[in-house]
């Protein structure tokens, strides 16, 4: 049995991808507000945060290994200079800094101390909902220095099965120093942090299923893997160790994510979605380094305001309204304009 799929095209791009980013995006972001401006919230809010905890991190890794295995895009990544594929590195670098800063002063409110500006622009410390930021910064600097290593391995099952294996094993790599960008490739026991080799697998699985149908062995992969997961919560009363990741931590999701591609791809096959709903999909890092910003400054004035559901949906529909309205102004500004609008102009 095999899913097949016609994923529709949004502006040349694939529709699913976009949407599977999407969800993504909505997700952490309500989970944010839920995390940093919850008051008072019920067991059920927290049951939710817990799932896109366990989903998001993931889920982004195995979309951006989705885009890179798409069979178009090796093509497309050759013409590149190297400037260009180490561009979105220095834009997420960039990211890194100003969510890092903006998570001090307004959401810890603490000074921005020369040894403090020392750890957060070294990267030798990660600072609170920005450590994402910086585990991406390390992967876009891989894919822009090693991307023909990454495709072969992805795209080759028995490299691919000793590379997964191989980076579950480094989540017993624990490091207890810190030292600049540390914390980004391997677990510490110091801070939070997403450590790139612990969830590469998930960026390798995209890759592979960049380039092919969704099969029933995949969901029944998926399925162990969750179920493993689940077993073992149950078993222990607690989820497994997510700061740093557990092996089970990290294939925990893999049931999740393989439905969320599956759902994005069966709305993709069905129906044209407006391109306006799918820019958060489109400009993940915008609206993952802005919403941040909008968050921690809402903290910073409000303290935690938010304290029934409606809050948490309104709050994260307004985030999402402005940054979606942002980039559909910006895009208006950068297109062409037809030589009949510049004359009425």
């Amino acid at each position: 049995m095999t899913f097949q799929t016609n994923a529709g095209t949004a502006g040349g791009r694939l529709q699913y991808l976009d949407l599977l980013k999407t969800l993504l995006v909505w997700g952490m972001i309500a989970a944010h507000v839920i995390q940093l401006l919850g008051f008072g919230l019920k067991p059920w809010h927290q049951a939710y945060s817990d799932f896109i905890n366990l989903v998001t991190f993931s889920g982004f890794m195995f979309a951006f290994g989705l885009g890179v295995g798409l069979p178009s895009s090796g093509t497309s990544s050759r013409q590149k200079t190297l400037w260009q594929r180490l561009w979105p590195a220095l834009l997420l670098l960039l990211a890194v800094y100003a969510s890092s800063i903006a998570f001090v002063v307004l959401a810890d409110r603490k000074p921005l101390t020369p040894e403090r500006l020392a750890d957060l622009l070294s990267m030798r410390v990660l600072f609170g909902w920005s450590e994402f930021l910086a585990s991406f910064f390390v992967l876009y600097l891989v894919i822009a220095t090693a991307r023909p290593a990454l495709l072969w391995i992805g795209r080759n099952p028995f490299a691919l099965i000793a590379a997964v294996g191989l980076c579950l094993l480094s989540t017993r790599l624990v490091v207890s120093i810190n030292l600049p960008l540390l914390a980004a490739v391997v677990g510490t026991t110091n801070f939070a942090s997403f450590p790139i080799l612990a969830y590469l697998p998930w960026f390798l699985v995209g890759i592979y299923l960049g380039g092919q149908p969704l099969k029933w062995w995949h969901f029944a992969i998926g399925l162990g893997a969750t179920a493993g997961f689940y077993l073992f919560a149950r078993q222990l009363g607690e989820f497994p160790q997510r700061f740093p990741p557990s092996a089970l931590w990290v294939i925990g999701p893999a049931l999740f994510l393989l439905l969320y591609l599956a759902v994005a791809k069966a709305v993709a096959a069905r129906i044209v979605l407006p391109a306006a709903l799918l820019l958060p999909g489109r400009h993940v890092l915008s609206f993952l380094l802005l919403s941040n910003l909008v968050i921690f400054t809402v903290r910073y004035f409000l303290r935690q305001p938010v304290r029934d559901t409606w809050q948490v949906v309104l709050v994260t529909l307004a985030i999402m309204i402005a940054i979606s309205g942002f980039w559909v102004i910006a895009d208006a500004l950068r297109r062409p304009r037809t030589p009949a609008a510049a004359a009425a102009g």
